[in-house]
Formats: structure tokens, C-alpha cells, sequence
């Protein structure tokens, strides 16, 4: 798998993402050599299905097209993470209990599949 080049801020926006899902003890798990592609782009998905069930889903434009290349789809999950790591990061976004759960869990097993 491809090196993902990821700034110290792109980390620590994923671990922001991670820790309001799951706490600390998983987002310890997320660093700039563990975080692969699918890593972002599952990260991406979990943040646009998630903060109100569907305000980033709405906010945030999605590919056009699944099938696209991978780097196309890279680069959205960065954006999209770019976006919305800093008010995780600042405890500024509030996850309702269900969709915390029901999302969060959707995405737990495939999240921590994805490290490397």
C-alpha cells in the first residue's frame, strides 16, 4: 500500500475523529505509519454519516464517482477530514449517543482493520 504523506495535522485530526468515537486507548493506534488510505477514507465516511446523522453528509460533497481512481478518493477523505478535524480536536462537536453508537460501531472493526 502506498505511503499516505500525511502532515502531523492530518494525524491529529484522525486521532481527534477517533478519540470522540472511541477514546484514547484506540486512537493510540492511529499515527502517520499506521494510517493507510482506506484508514481515511473510512474515517471520511464515519464523520459524513455521522454528526447529526446527516449534517455532514449534506455539507460535504462526495465523489462523483466510487469507482473513480483511489487517489481521487485520497484526496476527498483528506479534504473532508481536513474539515472537520479541528472542531473534534477542539471537543466542539457533539455525537448524539445513538448515532455515536450505531455509527461508531458500524465502523469500529473496519477502522482498525485498515492500520497497518
Amino acid at each position: 500500500m502506498s505511503n499516505t504523506n500525511l502532515s502531523e495535522e492530518d494525524v491529529s485530526a484522525v486521532k481527534a475523529v477517533i478519540t470522540a468515537f472511541y477514546g484514547e486507548r484506540i486512537a493510540n493506534r492511529f499515527h502517520a505509519g499506521s494510517i493507510t488510505p482506506e484508514t481515511l477514507q473510512l474515517v471520511a465516511q464515519l464523520i459524513t454519516e455521522t454528526e447529526v446523522c446527516s449534517q455532514w453528509i449534506d455539507a460535504v460533497p462526495n465523489p462523483k464517482d466510487i469507482l473513480s481512481p483511489a487517489n481521487g478518493i485520497r484526496k476527498w477523505a483528506i479534504r473532508v477530514i481536513r474539515a472537520a478535524g479541528d472542531p473534534f480536536a477542539k471537543g466542539h462537536i457533539k455525537i448524539s449517543l445513538t448515532c455515536k453508537l450505531t455509527r461508531g460501531l458500524q465502523f469500529r472493526s473496519l477502522l482498525e482493520s485498515s492500520l497497518r
